[in-house]
């Protein structure tokens, strides 16, 4: 609809099965259960979400690689073959390195995200060398920048988001993993001023509810939400 904003479905990956992500506390993910698909195997979930909301993107996080408990590159590649998604990965790319393994898999772009990037300056090499090929994440917990980098852990999540278009990011992710799976709704500070003070296009992620916060987020300013249990639990509907 012409007043929502995109809706791009989320699979997060443990040891080859879709779970269930609540609050970020990713010891206690389970594997999904779901109205629209009997199956937590990430390519049948993959396949519903493109027959079920005709889809073109779906946005992945590899949680072992984001970890570095190993990865489910293979499993991802498999889904880029028989869907055609577009696939946004997260698979906790740290440097060029990390990046140009992630787009070996077929994907559309590779996610880079706050809470992983190794420093201000892998990042700059990370922009100058794929800079049509990412997407940046802000990743927040409770309102707190996310990172092993110092130089964005110790400031508020506006200020590291206004580094991050200067530059040269023109695609965030603003994640708040303490609503993701509370269905609490997606609005945040940060959110909220991000949206209102950078050009970027912003994609929501967190606590999506229903069809209205995908027209409020409009209203904000956004571009795109990450939606899974909403899916999941039929309280979006074609």
């Amino acid at each position: 609809m012409n007043d929502e904003v995109e809706i791009i479905p989320v699979m997060d990956i443990i040891n080859g099965q879709v779970v269930h992500g609540i609050s970020g506390k990713r010891d206690e993910y389970k594997p999904v259960t779901s109205k629209i698909v009997d199956s937590a195997n990430p390519s049948d979930v993959a396949e519903a979400f493109q027959e079920i909301f005709n889809v073109e993107k779906t946005y992945i996080a590899d949680l072992d690689a984001i970890s570095g408990r190993g990865n489910n590159f293979s499993v991802i590649s498999e889904i880029v073959d028989s869907t055609g998604l577009r696939i946004l990965l997260d698979g906790g790319a740290r440097n060029t390195e990390d990046v140009e393994n992630l787009l070996r898999t077929g994907i559309h772009k590779a996610v880079v995200a706050t809470e992983t990037i190794g420093s201000v300056g892998d990042l700059s090499r990370i922009i100058q060398t794929y800079d049509k090929s990412i997407i940046g994440s802000l990743d927040l917990m409770r309102g707190k920048t996310m990172s092993v980098c110092a130089q964005f852990s110790e400031r508020e999540p506006l200020e590291v988001a206004l580094i991050l278009e200067a530059m040269g990011i023109k695609s965030l992710i603003v994640l708040e993993l303490s609503l993701v799976g509370t269905s609490a709704g997606p609005m945040n500070t940060g959110l909220v001023q991000i949206c209102k003070e950078t050009s970027m296009e912003i994609t929501a992620g967190g606590g999506v509810r229903h069809r209205q916060d995908l027209r409020d987020l409009y209203t904000l300013g956004a571009n795109a939400a990450l939606v899974a249990t909403a899916l999941h639990h039929g309280m979006i509907l074609t």
